[in-house]
């Protein structure tokens, strides 16, 4: 996140991703998230009780959201050969840590209102990448927004 122009807190509103700056980074429509030049094909199931995300780039390459256990609490992420954990804070919030390899790396917090925010965890030592944290917080939105199935548009 620290790579584009726009750091800070970033927040998913309805279907659009807008930047510290109030600028729009990312948007979905028809299932497909774009983020610049880079366009994710977005597949999302719940089978039951479980929930899956899955994306696919213009370029073959694959990004997962899954559930690991039970309950939504704790998620596993995959963005091509980066692996995350997105971890509730606690039983009562649905704030998610986001960890790589141990270390965190950013927050994803829904609001009542039903927007997500993003934002890097202070003094990570690394830094996540643009498209990885677009994907995950999306995948957040639809496991954890307030609003269940933000407006998905033509556009």
């Amino acid at each position: 996140m620290v790579e584009r122009e726009g750091t800070g807190v970033w927040v998913w509103q309805g279907n659009e991703l807008i930047d510290a700056n109030g600028a729009c980074l990312a948007s979905v429509r028809s299932d497909v998230l774009h983020f610049g030049e880079e366009r994710l094909l977005i597949e999302c199931a719940a089978e039951g009780p479980r929930f899956r995300a899955r994306a696919t780039s213009m370029t073959g390459g694959v990004f997962t959201i899954v559930q690991t256990g039970l309950t939504v609490h704790r998620l596993h992420a995959r963005c091509m050969d980066r692996e995350y954990d997105l971890v509730r804070s606690s039983l009562w919030r649905k704030q998610r840590l986001i960890s790589s390899k141990g270390a965190p790396v950013a927050v994803v917090r829904p609001l009542i209102s039903g927007r997500v925010e993003i934002s890097e965890t202070p003094g990570a030592q690394d830094s996540l990448l643009p498209l990885d944290a677009v994907f995950m917080s999306w995948g957040c939105v639809l496991v954890d927004s307030p609003v269940r199935r933000p407006r998905l548009g033509r556009g």
